[in-house]
């Protein structure tokens, strides 16, 4: 097996002072945090989250499951008798949240699980049946790639040429999580248009089109996003940026390493060498294939049964080494010189100090003067990983700096979210 560094302290799901200690199973605990968050665009709702999470065992996958599918499915028929009786704006917002409520039975509910297809399906329908009611209508995206098709939403302010973001997400998450968590709700109150995408091996790609697999070179279907984008007369050409979450921390900065029409990038947090960010998982999988083991905990299940097959990897534990040398392949280093147009990385404390260092010491190698670097901590209430908890700093950071760097001073909002 290639060498992987032992992170330690360093793990993306631990949490200090602002997580909800609901759950003492980390994963559970990092992953209610992050559905809880959603309530701050309508995403969810703080009291349903809550009765929802009684009715889970701590640690018990299939629990989980059921109690978020009970509560989706009771939500969602509140959505759907308030729009029989013409109540459009309750239909909204109980949609709103029913999506988030699928998305979070849809995210320990493994690729072999026949239930799948059927709860994303409700996720995404549910979203869809919300956005019809955004003012304007949200539009659901079919992106040409290589003769195929990359999925996303386009929320636009209004009929104008507006500055633009797009957005994605890492190796998990949705679309339509994005919309609250990742800035497409706060990009619409300030002004900007939305473009959010899943490229390839991403959620809402990969559900409608398993070929279509994770790729290093992510410059390529970030082109054929921008060459998309730039068929719309809704989008400035010159105020086009790119924000990108996770594992995003890689994919977003080799994107504009070589794509130059984006004129700014965001990432949080910066990920320069994927393998070190995943290593003491890896190194835990790779002693139980040595040894013969199988009795995988639900991290472990999540990564060789849902993660694999998006990087093209559908053999579990027999393709393991394979799918660690592909992710050796996803690192920025040589790329420094590259990576030309402004850059913001907002990092999360709770990542530990390992992984903050390899982004700080990246960061300092890149070249433009305007590049910032700002890490959350436990005092903002956001050292969370991608500061699940604290949308509302995120996002103030992310667009009071690309205000900045795009030279826009507006504070419009339209009333979408």
């Amino acid at each position: 097996m290639p060498d992987v560094i032992e992170l330690g302290k360093a793990n993306v799901f631990s949490a200090g002072r602002s997580s909800t200690k609901y759950f003492k199973d980390g994963y559970f605990d990092y992953n209610f945090s992050k559905f809880l968050g959603l309530a701050t665009y309508s995403g969810a709702e703080i009291a349903e989250c809550f009765e929802t999470a009684a009715r889970i065992r701590d640690g018990d996958t299939e629990s989980w499951i059921e109690a978020w599918l009970s509560t989706a499915r009771r939500v969602e028929a509140y959505a759907e008798n308030a729009i029989k009786g013409g109540h459009k704006v309750s239909a909204k917002e109980a949609w709103l949240r029913a999506t988030t409520y699928y998305q979070a039975a849809l995210f320990f509910t493994l690729d072999t699980d026949p239930r799948k297809d059927e709860i994303y399906q409700k996720h995404t329908g549910c979203f869809q049946s919300a956005g019809k009611l955004f003012e304007p209508p949200l539009e659901v995206l079919s992106i040409p790639y290589e003769g195929k098709s990359l999925f996303g939403y386009f929320l636009r302010v209004d009929d104008k040429p507006r500055p633009t973001v797009l957005i994605q997400m890492g190796a998990d998450g949705s679309s339509e999580q994005i919309y609250f968590s990742g800035g497409g709700a706060a990009a619409l109150r300030r002004g900007y248009n939305a473009l959010i995408f899943e490229g390839p091996g991403q959620t809402g790609t990969f559900m409608r089109d398993r070929s279509v697999t994770y790729r290093s070179d992510w410059e390529v279907p970030v082109r054929a996003v921008v060459d998309f984008a730039l068929t719309k007369k809704e989008i400035d050409p010159e105020k086009i940026a790119l924000i990108a979450y996770s594992l995003g921390g890689y994919f977003g900065p080799r994107a504009v390493a070589f794509e130059k029409r984006i004129a700014a990038c965001i990432c949080s947090g910066l990920v320069p060498d994927a393998a070190q960010l995943a290593g003491s998982r890896t190194i835990a999988l790779q002693k139980m294939k040595e040894t013969g083991n199988t009795d995988y905990n639900h991290s472990q299940k999540y990564v060789l049964f849902e993660h694999m097959p998006k990087y093209g990897f559908n053999n579990g534990i027999e393709d393991f080494d394979e799918f660690v040398a592909f992710w050796q392949k996803l690192n920025l280093y040589g790329l420094e010189d590259k990576i030309t147009c402004p850059l913001l990385v907002v990092q999360a404390a709770a990542e530990g100090e390992h992984q903050t260092k390899l982004a700080k010491d990246f960061f300092d190698k890149l070249p433009n003067p305007q590049n910032k670097f700002r890490l959350t901590t436990e005092d903002d209430a956001a050292e969370m990983h991608c500061q699940k908890g604290n949308a509302m700093l995120l996002h103030a950071i992310e667009f009071d700096w690309l205000d900045d760097i795009l030279g826009l001073t507006h504070g419009a909002t339209n009333g979408v979210a």
